[in-house]
């Protein structure tokens, strides 16, 4: 029996985008997989996060990046719906911080654009427990230190 090649589809490549921009941990690169209007929400609900639009996101995500270092996203597992433009993806992630390894735990539910190019909506599930206590620490040490936090919460 012969070999069958088998093609990315496109929203599995705008996937694979969207963990190469987390990897590369370049604020730039993550938010140039976002459309203008796209949302992101760190859930479960029960941590207290609100929807965030891009500039939220930004000073979000950009308020605590430095603590992180060699951040790897690694994908476990893929599901696709062309139908409604939507991936579910199964991901843990490992980095270094100056409070002690990283490693979390993701589903993330994404929505992208009709041309499956860009983020529309970006809901990230991460183990609630785990995720409270380090960056509670992180944010403890970081304040310490002086560093610029903002909210980037607690609770998440």
């Amino acid at each position: 029996m012969g070999s069958v090649e088998v093609s990315q589809s496109r929203l599995l490549k705008a996937t694979t985008g969207v963990v190469e921009a987390y990897n590369s941990w370049d604020l730039d690169k993550i938010m140039a997989i976002r459309a203008p209007e796209c949302i992101t929400q760190v859930l479960p609900r029960s941590l207290g996060r609100p929807e965030m639009k891009n500039d939220e996101y930004s000073k979000y995500l950009g308020g605590f990046m430095s603590a992180f270092t060699n951040f790897h996203v690694t994908i476990n597992e893929v599901v696709e719906d062309p139908v409604h433009n939507k991936v579910s993806v199964w991901a843990q992630s490992t980095a270094d911080t100056p409070v002690g390894p990283y490693a979390n735990e993701y589903m993330l539910l994404l929505h992208f654009d009709e041309a499956h190019e860009k983020l529309v909506k970006f809901y990230e599930f991460v183990d609630s427990k785990y995720t409270v206590e380090h960056f509670t620490k992180v944010r403890e040490l970081m304040e310490k230190k002086g560093d610029c936090v903002d909210d980037f919460g607690t609770n998440t």
